[in-house]
This record gives structure tokens, sequence and C-alpha cells, in this order.
């Protein structure tokens, strides 16, 4: 204990005579402006004051010989599963940016591949990958930055509507950081998070016993987005040197869970799960089992399905059912009602025989029976059309296929919700509002990673994906796997 007084008192004699003559002048303020001036160079010089001793408390970690042995020991346990051997050289010096913005220096122990032997018997390292500075790589120190600064800085960039408003807002804060380096890190995270997110996804096999969904009436919707994504071609660079590439627009899955209060509405103290990927139907349909396992939904007083009249969705609802061991009574599948009345208008515009009169009061009588849940009176109604809209023509099977998820009378008088209002809100905010816009173009990895990042940040989960990408931020050898002994 008196060595970190020791240490603490350190950092702070450098800096003891302007943080009294900053509050002398916070104290003398008579004027809004005045007392702000004076609060943000406090601030700035309290966050000097936290780096310097981050600076010294890092280097001592560096120094201690138990703890540079216990780091190199999971490195070169890490290192191993590769077949690479390490070898520990001199000591560097590295710096790194702290939570505060501000460069620090350390001397460290620096770890590299030993090298193999060679054409004609040289040595040299191949894919061996590059070197690793175990204390730091132990403390999450990646990239030049602390983890607390790579996540705030990933946050501000993945809920920002750029990366320049990122920047300027963490410059606001004392943190000035390059476009390339906020985006070199904001994909580090993004990495990691979805590294996390995958093996959680192997590793759920059975549902939790405890949860915010046990003994619960629990919502599950889907929908899908829209995002313009790229990949490299073959070809000349084009000027500024840019590799040409393809754009194609993709369809991201985003789903949401939520719980339901006793009166039918949203429960707002349990947070909704909101997650999403640019797979296909099946992944978001395991995003969906992973999400409803590990919160405890298998246990869930009933599960409500929720989505428009994609044949994708409901295809694939038994399957989740049984994977989670729901009773089929307690498993509840309901067509969203908005876009069952939006294909009915489809059909009265395209009767162009019909006056507008006759289409909104054609319209009204469709509406009340599908209120009612007389889904066989509105089918009678549209065989006595006919088959001269493209929309009966397309999916003539729709209304039969889906007669049992339109009994909206029913649904009301149980307290189910009838539209999937959540997870299309869950699809402008994650996607419309930050990754989908005029010359917005992504590549599919990073706008993965963004999306999940987006999903966590706007349902108020983003401590739980900073938990995950804690447990996943470590060096990884980028050598190929052990070769085989014959």
């Amino acid at each position: 204990m008196e060595a970190l007084d020791a240490l603490f008192d350190e950092a702070v004699a450098t800096f003891r005579r302007r943080l009294v003559e900053v509050v002398a002048s916070m104290e003398s303020a008579r004027d809004p402006e005045a007392f702000c001036t004076a609060e943000r160079e406090l601030v700035s010089l309290a966050q000097r004051v936290a780096a310097e001793l981050t600076q010294r408390v890092v280097q001592k970690l560096c120094e201690d010989k138990e703890r540079r042995r216990e780091a190199l020991d999971l490195v070169r346990a890490r290192a191993a599963e590769r077949g690479i051997e390490m070898r520990v050289e001199r000591d560097r010096r590295t710096e790194f940016r702290t939570l505060g913005g501000s460069m620090v220096e350390v001397t460290t122990p620096y770890a590299t591949a030993r090298p193999r032997a060679g054409a004609r018997g040289r040595e040299t390292r191949g894919t061996q990958g590059t070197g690793v500075y175990p204390v730091l790589d132990q403390l999450g120190i990646t990239g030049r930055c602390t983890p607390a600064l790579r996540l705030w800085i990933a946050r501000a960039v993945c809920e920002a509507n750029s990366v320049t408003s990122a920047r300027d807002l963490m410059a606001s804060g004392g943190v000035e950081v390059d476009h390339k380096a906020a985006l070199r890190l904001t994909y580090r995270v993004c990495d990691d998070a979805l590294r996390a997110r995958k093996d959680a996804i192997r590793a759920t096999t059975c549902g939790a016993e405890v949860g915010p969904l046990v003994g619960r009436r629990v919502v599950a919707a889907v929908d899908g987005g829209r995002v313009n994504t790229r990949r490299r071609v073959a070809g000349r660079r084009r000027k500024g040197g840019r590799q040409p590439f393809e754009t194609e627009w993709r369809e991201p899955k985003v789903l949401t869970i939520y719980v339901l209060g006793p009166d039918g509405r949203r429960d707002r103290a349990v947070s909704p799960v909101i997650d999403g990927t640019l797979g296909d139907a099946d992944a978001v349909f395991e995003l969906l089992g992973y999400h409803l396992l590990r919160l405890g939904g298998c246990h869930a007083a009933e599960v409500i399905l929720v989505g428009d009249g994609a044949p994708w969705i409901w295809n694939r609802a038994s399957a989740l059912r049984e994977q989670l061991g729901i009773p089929q009574g307690a498993f509840r599948e309901v067509v969203d009602y908005f876009h069952v009345v939006e294909r009915l208008g489809d059909v009265a515009t395209a009767m162009t025989s019909w006056t507008e009169e006759m289409r909104q009061a054609w319209l009204k009588v469709q509406k009340d029976h599908l209120k009612a849940g007389r889904v066989e009176a509105i089918e009678s109604n549209l065989r006595s059309i006919g088959t001269r809209t493209p929309q009966m023509t397309a999916d003539p099977q729709y209304w039969g296929r889906n007669r049992e998820r339109m009994r909206y009378a029913s649904f009301r008088a149980d307290g189910v919700p009838i539209g999937s209002g959540a997870v299309e809100s869950a699809v402008r905010r994650v996607i419309n509002l930050r990754m989908k816009g005029a010359s917005i173009v992504w590549e599919e990895g990073h706008a993965e990673g963004i999306l999940h990042l987006r999903a966590h940040a706007k349902s108020g989960r983003w401590d739980e994906l900073e938990h995950a990408v804690l447990t996943h931020t470590r060096w990884r050898p980028t050598a190929r796997a052990a070769r085989q002994a014959a």
C-alpha cells in the first residue's frame, strides 16, 4: 500500500501547482463562460494525471519478474497450439494511448516466434507471424491503445452518423484520433465481438434455467433491411490507388426479443435483445435460438414469433420451437397485421377498373374481416375477384398458408401483439440511420461487425458486449496450424 501511495503522490506532484490554480480560477468565476473554461481545464488535467498514473502502473508491471513470467507463459501456451515456439528478445520501448487521449511510453519485454530452418539451412520466420508484448497483451493493450479507449472509440464510431462526427465528439473530450486509426480500432473490436459471439453460439447447447425470460411471455420478431456491400475484383488500380470493386445490395436480417408485462405491453424493466447478421435465414434463426436459450427462453411461459408473410420465416418456426423444447400450445405464430393490410391495399390498387371509392369500400370490408379473424371470408372475396392481380398470381398460397397466423381477434383477446413494429424500429435504428445511405458502401465483414455493435448499443446492452470483447482480446499467432506427424 505504501508503494502505491508513493506512486500516486509522484504522479500528482507534477500537476499539483496547476491543479491548485485551476481550482482557484473556478472558485473565482463570476459568469458561465469562466466557470465552463475552468471546469474543462480541470477535467483535462485530471485526464493527464490519470494517464501519468496509468503509465507508472503499467511500467511497474512490466518490470515485475513474476508478472513478466506469467504473461510470457500465456503467450507461449497460445503459440504452442499453432506449433510455434516463442523466444524473448530485449526489452523495447513502445507507446500506447490511454482513455484520456494521452500517449505514454513504457519499456516492456518483447517476444517473437523462433525462426525455423528454411532453404539451405538458413533461418527464416516464414508465416510465423508478428511479435507480441506479453505484459501489455495480458492487460489488453493492443493496437497502441488501452482496452477502455478502444471500446469507447468503437462505440462512438458505430453510434455516430459518420466517422468524422465520431472523431469530433471524441476531440471535444480531449481524444484526438485520426480517421484510419478510428476505423482500425473499431474493426478490431468488431472482430473480437464476432469471434466471441461465434464461440458463445457453439458453446450454447442447452437452455439456461435462470434468466430474464424464464416464466415470462416472450415476443421474438425478425425482419430484413438493406445494406450496400462491396467486394474487390481484379483489375488495374483507379486514380488515387484504389483497387476496383463491385457493389451489391444485401439484406441483413435483424432480430429482437422482448418481454410482455401483465397488461400485454412491453415490459421496459427488461432490456430488449437486438442482434443481426448478413448471413442467410438459417444464420439469423441460429442467432435467434442462441439468444432465447441463453436468456432462459426455453422456460418461458409463452413464446410469440412475429414476422411478415415471408416463407423463410415460417418455414423455420417449427424447428425453433423444437430447439427450445416448448409445447406447441405455448408457441404462437403471428403474421404482422400491417403487412397483411398493405397486401390487401396492393390488391385493391391493382383493380384498375374500380373507382377510388370502390377500392376504399372494398378495403374497409376486408379490414373488418381481418380484425375479426375471418380470414376465410377474405379468401372468398379474393377468389371472387379472380387471379388477375400480380399479388394473387405471385403467391397464391399466401392466405391459406398463413390462415392461423391471422386470427387477430383471438390474439388481441389474449394480449398477443399483432404488429412487428419493434423489429422494424430496430431495423431503422440499427441499419437505416447509420449503415444505409447515399455513397455508403461496406465491406461485408465490417458491416457484420458494425451491425452487431450497434445492436448492442441501441438495446442498452453495451456492457454485455464489452464483457464478451474483453474476454476475447488477446494476441493470436498468425502462423499455419502445426503439421501432423507422419
